[in-house]
Formats: structure tokens, sequence, C-alpha cells
């Protein structure tokens, strides 16, 4: 098994993407309701369409439980579950493979990007990773919570650091700053 890479520094940045996404998936867990009721309406006797409807009206509440103790939430499993549940109950291929594909895309979607430094390169870790030398840079600072990563090529990445995130990487900006100016000094 591969061991996995060691940074000096891991910054971790803010998601604005985060209250669209959970807006999206609440939309979408109510409209599910509807063709659930639809199949309950049409075939009063199926028991799936009852225990369908029971383990997404469960969920939903386990989910709006969560939100109100403040605790980060994901629609992955309720997303799937009415895929499948969709998939199996009325045979509705199309509509269940969308509720899957949904909830698979809320998951990449919704993760912070986190950026590692270390004395050999900087990688970007989100949905892709990319890996930047640091004889590419001419700066790298933290101030008022805001990266600022100035490329020799003359682009600019900025973006507000997540300090919420994880005590672990909680470092003060000077160190974090002093450490960057000695390596960009380096090459």
């Amino acid at each position: 098994m591969p061991k996995a890479k060691v940074h000096d520094y891991v910054v971790v940045l803010k998601n604005n993407n985060k209250s669209v996404i959970e807006k999206t998936g609440w939309m979408l867990s109510f409209m599910s309701l509807l063709p659930i009721s639809i199949m309950i309406y049409q075939a009063p006797g199926s028991f799936l369409s009852y225990l369908l409807l029971l383990v997404v009206a469960m969920l939903m509440v386990s989910l709006y439980m969560d939100k109100r103790k403040k605790k980060h939430i994901q629609f992955l499993s309720l997303l799937i579950c009415i895929g499948i549940g969709l998939i199996s109950v009325s045979g509705n291929l199309l509509l269940g493979i969308l509720y899957v594909i949904a909830g698979i895309s809320e998951r990449f979607l919704s993760s912070n990007i986190e950026i590692g430094f270390s004395d050999q390169q900087i990688v970007r870790k989100g949905i892709t990773t990319k890996t930047y030398a640091w004889s590419e840079l001419n700066n790298v600072m933290i101030k008022d919570d805001l990266l600022t990563m100035d490329f020799k090529n003359n682009t600019l990445l900025q973006a507000y650091t997540d300090d919420q995130e994880d005590e672990e990487y909680d470092v003060e900006d000077e160190e974090f700053n002093e450490y960057c100016r000695r390596k960009l000094l380096m090459m």
C-alpha cells in the first residue's frame, strides 16, 4: 500500500457552494415525495411503496435533526435510497439513476478543497488534484484568512480559508507566511 504524502502545512479553503448544495438536496428530497405518492395512489396495496415512503421520511427527519444540532449534513444516503427505491418499486430507471447521480455529485461538490504545502511541491486536492512546483510561484501568503498564490505566469489564486474545518491544521498566518517566504527564496 502506498504511503500517504505528508505536508508541512495544509490549508483548507472555504466551499462557498455548501448552501446551494444543501438547498438542492432538500428540494430533491421533497420532490421525491411526489412520485412516491403517485405510486401509492396507483397501487394502494403495494407494501414496498409504503416502505419507501417511511424510509425516505425517516432519513429526512434524521437530516433535519442533524441540521438543528448544527452538524454538517450530506444527502448522499438519502438520494441514493430514493433512487434505488424508485427503480425497484416503480421501475422508473431514468428518475432513479438521476437521484443516484445527484447523491454522488453532492458528495463530491460539498467536499472542501485542501492545499498541501511540502518542501518539494504544493498539491491542491479537490474534485481533481493539481500539483505545483515552488518555482512556478512569485509569492504565497495568508492575510485576514485569504490565501493568495501569485504565479509567475501572471495567474493569481485567491480563496478564503476555512478556519473551522480542523483544529489540527490551525497555524498562525505569520508562521505559514515565513515558511513560504523561505521556500520561495530557495528557488
